[in-house]
């Protein structure tokens, strides 16, 4: 048994688990990523990336890797609620750009699948410096007041290891062994049920003919939710002629277990309302539906991510953008404690940021559940629906490491196409005067935008960053003040994630940047 010592070790391989490594990678750390299973995903799961998400991969630099890999490489897809396959089409998803968010994006959506998504972020990953160990699980850990000690096993060989590292991230699922070991419990409203999938064969040229774009020929997504004369989902893959099925929830549910293949394509013939239909079912499979929401995002120098943080119901499809979006936001954090340039405080900011808004995501999915799935599970409770676009580019981060100014309720949402600049919200997208955006700036370092007219502040700026020992990328530029409510004289701080860190209205703030940095880095204040 021997032993190394690596900065961060990853458990778990799958969506977080690789963006977390990816983004270690690009702000200068090579962590350990270890998986129990021999690579990535080979199982059909989840699909399509919002454009919050899109704008993390860009500055990944994978974004035009994940829309190559969609259907017909681009993001363009068809979605709706109907009452069977063959209509009416009773709400359109996502049929004419009903979810667009070009208004408040430089980014378009992508329909990449998991599995391949899967394989570009491992492959970003190694690029960027990151180990990852296949076919390698974390057996147990201990942690104390300088690092966790884990022991490490090889699943072909049983050969083990030992492994110090200063931070370990759980991004190993559901049933996540970390969590488990760290005896967190978890809030929300648990198992909802089970739903059975079904891939089958089929030509279905007839039944898709009237949506354009390639649809038959997997080269455009397709999804309806359709609720006669049962609640389902029909869906495409990226296998021409290969579809899938899910019937949803109902009071009296079959027992699926042992399902033979007549079972599953009489199963799909009805729910489709197509008793004709010839098909060769491919696959079938149960999926539990859980709606939970773990109690503690951190524990001392455990960090929890993905299905280890937190497990929602799919429809929506903010679980997978969430798991790449949890390894964005702790990336930076982890980067920058690590490497010395932050206190133990800014890890802390992992569950105060990152829980909130996993406890909106879950009741919104739950919400969606109960339209599209189960209807059986309208108890009158359900949250009213907020808009997409708000839950992904409204949300704030008011609880954790931000400068908050006076007045600030530190509420959890706001209307991204209404911005405040204030500190906690997500830097708006503004086309800037001399061509380009602001969201452009963002996501390699801290970012300080100064007004035209703001004379002094890229010293302040080269002083505090000296002081720190940090990188602060200074722009100064004009047609973004008055959208985050500053003058031309004004400043505004961004984290690396993006978003607004404190803000001066004018340069009479120049001497508050550094203390501002402090407080957000959890850095001690300099003695006189």
């Amino acid at each position: 048994m021997s032993e190394a010592s690596v900065p961060v070790l990853i458990a778990g391989g799958g969506l977080s688990g690789l963006s977390t490594a990816l983004f270690l990678g690009l702000h200068g750390v090579q962590p350990l990523l270890v998986e129990k299973h021999p690579g990535t995903s080979v199982v059909m799961k989840a699909r399509g990336q919002y454009p919050h998400t899109m704008e993390a991969l860009r500055i990944a630099g994978v974004a035009d890797r994940i829309t190559a890999a969609s259907p017909g490489g681009t993001g363009d897809f068809y979605m709706a609620l109907a009452e069977t396959l063959s209509g009416p089409v009773l709400r359109g998803i996502m049929t004419q750009g009903e979810m667009s968010m070009n208004h408040v994006s430089p980014e378009e959506w992508a329909m990449a699948s998991q599995e391949l998504t899967e394989e570009i972020l491992a492959d970003r990953a190694r690029e960027l410096g990151a180990e990852l160990a296949f076919g390698t699980e974390l057996v147990s850990f201990t942690q104390d007041a300088d690092g966790v000690t884990a022991l490490l096993r090889e699943v072909k060989s049983g050969a083990e290891r030992t492994v110090r590292t200063q931070q370990l991230v759980a991004s190993d699922g559901r049933h996540s062994r970390v969590r488990r070991a760290l005896g967190l419990g978890a809030h929300g409203r648990g198992r909802l049920g089970e739903v059975f999938r079904v891939f089958f064969d089929a030509d279905m040229s007839g039944p898709l003919k009237g949506l354009e774009g390639g649809v038959t020929e997997a080269r455009r997504f397709a999804l309806f939710h359709l609720l006669h004369p049962v609640p389902g989902v029909f869906y495409t893959t990226d296998i021409p002629g290969r579809y899938g099925y899910i019937r949803g929830m109902t009071k009296e549910q079959p027992d699926f277990t042992n399902y033979s293949e007549e079972q599953c394509a009489a199963l799909v013939r009805t729910g489709l309302g197509m008793p004709d239909l010839e098909l060769t079912v491919a696959g079938s499979g149960l999926t539990e539906i859980v709606s939970e929401v773990v109690d503690r995002f951190s524990v001392g120098r455990v960090h929890l991510v993905g299905d280890a943080a937190k497990v929602v119901p799919a429809p929506g499809g903010l679980g997978g953008n969430t798991a790449i979006m949890d390894g964005f936001y702790l990336a930076w954090k982890l980067a920058m404690t690590v490497t010395g340039q932050a206190g133990p405080g800014l890890l802390t900011s992992h569950d105060a940021e990152r829980r909130p808004v996993s406890d909106m995501i879950a009741e919104q999915q739950f919400a969606n559940t109960v339209e599209r799935l189960g209807p059986d599970l309208d108890d009158g409770t359900a949250a009213a629906p907020i808009d997409p676009v708000v839950q992904v580019f409204g949300y704030r981060v008011a609880q954790g490491a931000v400068v908050l100014e006076p007045g600030d309720e530190g509420e959890l949402l706001e209307d991204p196409t209404a911005p405040t600049g204030r500190p906690g919200s997500r830097a708006p997208y503004v086309s800037l005067d001399g061509g380009g955006s602001t969201t452009a700036l963002f996501g390699r370092s801290f970012v300080l935008l100064v007004g035209a007219d703001g004379d002094g502040w890229e010293d302040a700026a080269k002083e505090a960053a000296d002081r720190l020992g940090i990188t602060l990328a200074v722009h100064r530029t004009s047609g973004w003040e008055k959208t985050y409510g500053v003058t031309s004289t004004g400043a505004t701080l961004v984290r690396p994630d993006r978003f607004i860190a404190w803000r001066a209205a004018d340069d009479s703030g120049t001497g508050g940047l550094e203390a501002a940095l402090r407080t957000v880095l959890d850095r001690p204040a300099r003695r006189p």
